[in-house]
């Protein structure tokens, strides 16, 4: 639980850094070249450990979402800049987590337009949430669908996922048994420098992680 707004921002800040130096350990190790007999780390333990590092960076994100939020809600101030107009004012942070929750035993923070919906019902303009989301909101959608058929294999998540692929590639097509490992770990069409997805999706939640908390 962040106390300050700085804290939540430097703790997602430090999560991404870490599964970041990760996918990039696995990427390193899958070319190591062992002596026989000796177990290799194959191309599929790099996609398994790229598709969990995506799962904390997305669990991260939501978490940063939900505490910057409350914090917003209960009048703190970022870094820099001022505190939005709140609408409402509850009396601590109990009586915050109260009114996101509407009655609920938890609020939704994975679905990009819901937070956006909340956010202009408690903050003039949605600010600092809406503004920065709306931005990236496609983006925001793909990294729902990816982590849906990461952690839920089903037929649905699977659909969306597929969907995604054939948005985000050159060609349009879906390689069948592509996994989402494969997927994040492959090269962005047109990107200059290459860039893989997982850094390209890894760089928008930075960003708007700036804009919502600038330090």
């Amino acid at each position: 639980m962040a106390q300050t707004l700085s804290q939540s921002l430097k703790a997602l800040v430090k999560s991404i850094d870490e599964t970041e130096s990760l996918v990039a350990n696995a990427d390193q190790w899958v070319r190591v070249r062992l002596p026989v007999g000796v177990p290799r780390f194959a191309s599929r333990h790099r996609q398994m450990i790229t598709e969990l590092a995506f799962l904390r960076v997305f669990l991260s994100w939501e978490l940063f979402l939900e505490e910057t939020f409350i914090l917003y809600l209960t009048g703190k101030t970022p870094p820099r800049g001022r505190a939005p107009h709140r609408f409402v004012y509850p009396p601590n942070r109990k009586g915050a987590v109260g009114i996101v929750s509407e009655g609920r035993d938890f609020a939704k923070w994975s679905t990009p337009s819901i937070v956006v919906a909340r956010a202009e019902r408690f903050f003039r303009d949605g600010k600092p949430f809406s503004p920065a989301m709306s931005h990236h909101m496609s983006a925001l959608n793909e990294m729902r669908h990816l982590r849906n058929a990461i952690a839920h294999w089903q037929e649905k998540t699977q659909d969306k996922f597929e969907a995604v692929v054939r948005t985000r590639s050159r060609t349009g097509t879906y390689q069948k048994g592509l996994s989402v490992g494969a997927f994040l770990g492959s090269t962005v069409p047109t990107s200059n420098p290459p860039q893989s997805f997982f850094d390209d999706y890894v760089s928008k939640v930075r960003w708007l992680a700036n804009k919502i908390v600038p330090n």
